[in-house]
């Protein structure tokens, strides 16, 4: 029987799940959307052949409805995975998790008090086939005490991005989160101490440049960056162990690991969608009723990082 979901925030981001959904997921159907925009939403309803909802609480209760995937601003998050916690069905909530620390810390006392499904966090980047390869080549690295990460993107063309009510925070929020989670997902580490610096280049109002260093909780250190105002686009990561070192490109594939003289390289591409590998373990935790691979914890220590970045403390 299929699994029939319902996305509440089906604009760039959000159609790319449902076509997914559709054509990439088997058991995976679509049951119902929700969109600001009525006419295109009416009209991405007909084409995948399900129901508009111009409200999100109408297509949470929707009984069609067996999941709910959240793909919409982060100052909306927290209300809305609340609604679906108290209607108790499956949520696959996009980053982040919330739009601020005291959010995330009430949201995960809300899904422990609940006795429905964990909420599963859609950081994307760990599904990523570079990023998977690099955690398998890990050990070979030896004691790692440096991380570095950076990701360089165009300036948003999401007009959301650019309304400080909507968006809440700017880089460190709404990337940075990739790149925190990313590091604790290879490293098996927590952040300690965290400094970071962040202006506007071309967002009219909130950060598009950041550079964050940080010390984890075994004493690595961690540089990470994200300049999100340029006219290109570069998405690497560089470890240094003391048996090895390892540079990836987690944008366009490849990897190189030194040791010694050697050197090796592995050419995994990047260009396999994550969305659908996504899309299955959440499926497959749903029908398995097992513990998700990212979930509100992770959630969690991200903002908390994110704070620390914004200036408060870790």
């Amino acid at each position: 029987m299929s699994f029939r979901i319902g996305m509440i925030g089906a604009g760039t981001h959000g159609t790319r799940y449902l076509r997914h959904a559709l054509k990439d997921v088997p058991g995976m159907g679509v049951a119902a959307l929700c969109r600001r925009d009525r006419s295109a939403g009416e009209e991405l309803a007909r084409e995948m052949e399900c129901r508009y909802h111009a409200e999100p609480m109408a297509l949470i209760e929707d009984t069609a409805v067996d999941g709910v995937v959240v793909c919409t601003p982060p100052s909306t998050h927290f209300g809305l995975a609340s609604a679906v916690l108290a209607e108790g069905k499956p949520l696959l909530l996009e980053k982040p998790m919330t739009a601020t620390l005291d959010q995330a810390e009430r949201l995960v006392e809300l899904e422990g008090a609940t006795t429905g499904p964990p909420i599963m966090l859609a950081q994307t980047l760990r599904w990523n086939p570079v990023i998977r390869k690099v955690h398998e080549l890990w050990p070979r690295l030896g004691p790692v005490h440096m991380v570095r990460m950076a990701q360089r993107l165009a300036p948003t063309l999401l007009s959301w991005q650019r309304n400080l009510e909507e968006t809440v925070g700017g880089s460190v929020l709404l990337t940075g989160v990739h790149l925190f989670d990313t590091v604790r997902f290879l490293t098996g580490q927590e952040f300690g101490q965290v400094e970071s610096s962040q202006t506007s280049v071309l967002n009219p109002v909130v950060e598009d440049l950041f550079l964050a260093r940080a010390v984890l909780s075994d004493g690595c250190w961690a540089s990470l960056e994200v300049s999100k105002y340029t006219n290109s686009r570069a998405c690497w990561l560089e470890v240094v162990g003391q048996d090895a070192q390892l540079w990836a490109d987690y944008q366009n594939g490849g990897i190189i690991l030194r040791h010694g003289a050697e050197e090796e390289r592995f050419e995994v591409s990047a260009a396999v969608p994550t969305l659908p590998l996504v899309l299955s373990d959440w499926l497959r935790t749903i029908r398995d009723d097992t513990a998700p691979p990212v979930g509100t914890a992770d959630g969690l220590a991200t903002l908390r990082v994110v704070d620390a970045c914004y200036g408060r403390s870790l």
